[in-house]
């Protein structure tokens, strides 16, 4: 038994332990590498390995599979489970012209040049050795550095004429092989029993609350000498040992000590003394096992136990934090509140947080929601669901994500099933109406269960807000005293950005151009058809600007009108997603779930409020279902996602800001073909992108130090990342439990013509 720094076997009478995982449960959000002695390009098996700078699989007339690489770099992505001098093959060529200059390919390891290599235009073998001391157990990456890359035409030489071609191709790889020998099996957790094959690793993310101990009922190496086990704790140096057959099972994996997080503590500095480990246990080398059976190792009943006087308390969801700042329990009731007599759901599609005065936008574009944000209670941080309309606004009505509701397509309309927000309302006396410019939120798609009036047409803001008043005063007349809901789905300022006189003329004078911010013209943007420079990305905000000041406009005088009535419901404000501006290189939604298409405007009024407050908290879309059946004196009822927020508005309920503080909000995106999840948990944001047959890529981000999301933190806290990792895989699976097909609708042309209007269909 080999041991370093810290690791020792427990030793004299066991304590009194209980077990706080079992390995082999949690195996199944495990992550799991193995060496991969061949990557075979060109065919679907090679795709988990491929990071970036590919295109898409071929195959020659000879029959062999290869990839084209495309752009600056190209990237693989290389596990090894032990270290060694290390053979690379590889079988790739360039892509030659008449004239064409000699292509070279630099071969980089982890960055460090290990290679250079001349390519000729035919598939031929290089070799090349990559030494132990780079070669190390771990994970790497190979990028591949063509001397020139682009279409042909640009880097002809000698005067050659060089035919032309759609992509920026450089070489092409048919083969890459690391050292050869069999491929591992696949790891297993089944019964009791963990199976690690030889060449490769099973990584457990954790997040231990004390010191734990590592425990096993037997170990069984077949052709190995015996399983590695490394210990990482965020913040504090690695911890290593190896166990055999011999071993006394019992090994300690200790926390270091963090920050105190007693009852006075922030958020942050709670969240904070949380410390992310890994547990990896890797079988090392060996191909074979004798009479032929598979290397590897077998570990009978792995779990992590402890000492249970040092567990914390189970009921630590009950234990109080305080918060600074109002808006949170312990902050004084804004004077003159009452139980609301009617709610008002004003969603503004395509609205950046941004963009509005309320969230320190320097324009005067929303002087009537900043009025009323200055008497309402402001969620900062509020997180839509998905990045495009119809799960978004399913998510609002229904208080459960894309994966459980299911629409991730055009074709998917809302389950009946679900009980939406306007049908709890109803049975508890509510009036119903709700008005739609989205031809996403229609009818046919299932989202006028529960209205007693629905209608939805292609019209300004300000014919839904006549639609609304009309039955309001219907309703006046019919019922006085009987409370509403409305909802006014606007498509301001979705694309196309056409503001109204005088709100061009006053935001985005002297942009003449009637085709600049068209859909076709963002479109053809975002797929480098057209050109883009500040100047155009300023004058696309300054039109954007013009639409959001048209609604807010509208907003204020819809409220004016409220107010003539004599009427003064609850407002809840909240946009479905947000737009890009060519941050990531697009424009527009749906493309990814970063912060400029998930992070939206919320907020909530309460009826005679004066006093505004900030919350500082996370929220999330399905918040808010949960928190208006609460105030209207219903019960949500189960399966419900989201969370009431109603102690963060009236400062109530001590344990309200724990639960709140450490929640865990999932947004996903499966449409397109652009699979995408995302986690917020506390100030971190983590991005996974999701394609079939492909690794996930992964993007972490610090949404307090980086508002932008511009610094990627995955490789800096890979700990950090892989933890949120396992909760987004756990939450998406807790999600999708009791899921309904979403139904088949069936689009009609002047809806489909509507959607193509809206940049939905091309």
């Amino acid at each position: 038994m080999t041991v370093a720094g810290f690791w020792f076997f427990a030793c004299g009478p066991d304590p009194v332990t209980v077990d706080v995982v079992d390995l082999v449960s949690e195996f199944q959000y495990a992550e799991v590498e193995r060496e991969r002695p061949v990557i075979d390009l060109g065919t679907p098996s090679a795709a988990a390995a491929l990071v970036g700078g590919w295109s898409w699989n071929e195959k020659d007339s000879a029959g062999n599979t290869f990839v084209w690489a495309v752009g600056p770099r190209s990237g693989i992505d290389v596990y090894l489970a032990s270290a060694r001098e290390l053979e690379v093959r590889m079988t790739c060529r360039a892509y030659r012209y008449p004239g064409a200059p000699a292509q070279r390919l630099a071969v980089l390891w982890d960055g460090s040049e290990v290679a250079d290599l001349e390519l000729a235009g035919r598939l031929a073998e290089h070799r090349f050795t990559v030494p132990a001391g780079m070669a190390v157990a771990g994970d790497h990456r190979v990028e591949l550095v063509p001397t020139y890359f682009g279409r042909p035409a640009d880097v002809a030489a000698g005067g050659g004429t060089a035919p032309r071609h759609p992509r920026k191709l450089s070489f092409a790889c048919d083969r890459i092989e690391f050292g050869g020998g069999p491929a591992p099996g696949e790891a297993r957790g089944e019964g009791d029993t963990l199976w690690i094959p030889a060449a490769s690793e099973v990584s457990f993310f954790l997040e231990p609350e004390q010191d734990l101990e590592l425990r096993w009922a037997g170990i069984a190496p077949r052709g190995v000498t015996s399983l590695d086990v490394v210990w990482e704790v965020e913040g504090a140096p690695p911890q290593t040992a190896s166990i055999t057959q011999e071993s006394v099972p019992g090994l300690h994996l200790p926390l270091p000590p963090a920050g105190d997080r007693g009852p006075e503590s922030s958020v942050d500095d709670w969240l904070a003394s949380v410390r992310p480990a890994r547990l990896t246990l890797r079988a090392a080398g060996g191909a074979t096992a004798s009479g032929g059976e598979e290397a590897g190792v077998v570990l009978r009943e792995p779990r992590l136990t402890a000492d249970d006087r040092d567990l914390p308390p189970q009921d630590r969801a009950a234990e109080e934090l305080s918060f600074d700042g109002a808006g949170v329990p312990g902050a004084p009731s804004p004077g003159g509140e009452r139980q609301p007599e009617s709610i008002l759901l004003w969603i503004v599609d395509t609205l950046r947080v941004d963009r509005l005065g309320f969230h320190g936008h320097d324009r005067p574009v929303s002087p009537n929601f900043d009025a009323l944000a200055e008497r309402s209670t402001v969620f900062e941080r509020a997180i839509a669901q998905s990045s495009w309309t119809r799960p978004a606004v399913a998510t609002l009505l229904t208080g459960v994500g894309p994966e459980r509701h299911g629409i991730r397509e055009l074709s998917h309309g809302l389950e009946e099933s679900f009980a939406t927000l306007q049908e709890r309302l109803k049975e508890l006396g509510y009036a119903t109406a709700g008005f739609s410019a989205n031809a996403n939120v229609t009818a046919d798609t299932g989202f006028a269960q529960g209205f007693d009036r629905f209608e939805y047409g292609a019209v300004d803001v300000d014919q839904l807000v006549e639609q609304a008043l009309t039955w309001l005063d219907e309703l006046t007349a019919r019922a006085p005293e009987q409370p509403f809901f409305v909802m006014i789905l606007s498509v301001e300022p979705h694309a196309s950005f056409a503001p109204a006189e005088p709100f061009r003329s006053r935001f985005a004078a002297g942009v003449d151009d009637p085709e600049l911010g068209s859909v076709a013209h963002l479109r053809a943007l975002s797929n480098k058809e057209a050109t883009s420079t500040p100047d155009l990305v300023e004058k696309l905000f300054l039109l954007y600007d013009g639409e959001i000041a048209w609604s807010d406009h509208v907003f204020g005088e819809f409220r004016r009108e409220l107010d003539r009535r004599g009427r003064d419901p609850l407002i809840a404000f909240v946009a479905d997603h947000g737009e890009a501006f060519e941050e990531r290189g697009v424009f527009g939604h749906a493309w990814d779930l970063h912060r400029e298409v998930l992070d939206i405007p919320f907020l909530i009024h309460l009826p005679g409020q004066t006093e505004g407050r900030r919350v500082g908290l996370p929220v999330q879309q399905a918040d808010l279902l949960p928190t208006l059946i609460e105030i209207a004196g219903g019960e949500p009822g189960p399966g419900i996602e989201g969370d009431s927020l109603t102690a963060l508005l009236r400062g109530g309920a001590a344990n309200a800001p724990r639960v709140l503080a450490d929640r865990l909000l999932l947004s996903t995106m499966d449409t397109f073909r652009r699979p995408a999840a995302s986690l917020v948990r506390g100030r971190h944001k983590l991005i996974e992108l999701r394609r079939p047959g492909h690794a996930p890529s992964r993007q972490l981000f610090d949404w307090v130090d980086d508002p932008e999301e511009r610094r990627d933190l995955a490789a800096e806290r890979p700990i950090l990342a892989g933890r949120l990792a396992r909760l987004l895989r756990e939450q998406v699976e807790l999600s999708g439990q009791g899921a309904a097909p979403a139904p088949e609708v069936e689009l009609d042309e002047e809806t489909r013509r509507r959607l193509e209007a809206l940049g939905y269909i091309e």
